[in-house]
């Protein structure tokens, strides 16, 4: 959670947007330059405290050989709103991309609770801020090999596709054969 921003700050003189710019650069998603965006200069210590402290476990993961991909990270919310609207349904591309994003995190939630042995820094900041994520383990499964990565569903996603999907074929071959 961002703290509320400074009303009258020093951000154009400390160039603050040049800053936000260089930090846009390194992130590799969406989600990434959303949250970049927001930052503000505060004033919120605990929330500045807290920052640092994730930086300093975040750097420590990283030198005890820590990695996570957060490349393709795209923003779901609006995906999962339409999805709360009674009668919609989602593309199955949205719901490749709502897995993709809850794939990610579950990696992430496996990582916080287990960061690597070689860490030698505490990981309380990075625990907490990561105690929020769900055990998606169930929801994975359900969605496990059942979209393809281009989005189209795969002949495994139920028996009724493949046997619709089969008989589909024959009657294609039926077709060029007379």
């Amino acid at each position: 959670m961002l703290p509320p921003p400074l009303i009258h700050n020093s951000a154009p003189v400390l160039e603050f947007e040049s800053l936000r710019e260089l930090l846009r650069g390194y992130s590799s998603s969406p989600l990434g330059h959303d949250r970049v965006s927001a930052l503000a200069p505060s004033s919120d210590s605990n929330w500045i405290e807290n920052q640092q402290r994730l930086t300093d476990e975040i750097r420590e993961f990283r030198r005890a050989g820590g990695r996570f991909d957060f490349s393709g990270l795209l923003q779901i919310a609006t995906l999962i709103e339409k999805s709360r609207i009674e009668g919609a349904a989602l593309e199955t591309t949205e719901i490749r991309d709502i897995v993709l994003v809850v794939d990610r995190a579950a990696e992430w939630r496996e990582i916080a609770l287990h960061p690597p042995a070689a860490m030698k820094g505490e990981w309380n900041a990075v625990a907490a801020l990561s105690t929020a994520i769900m055990d998606f383990t169930d929801f994975l499964r359900a969605f496990r090999n059942k979209i393809l990565p281009d989005g189209t569903l795969d002949d495994r996603a139920s028996p009724e596709l493949a046997r619709i999907r089969r008989d589909m074929e024959k009657q294609k071959r039926l077709i060029q054969d007379s």
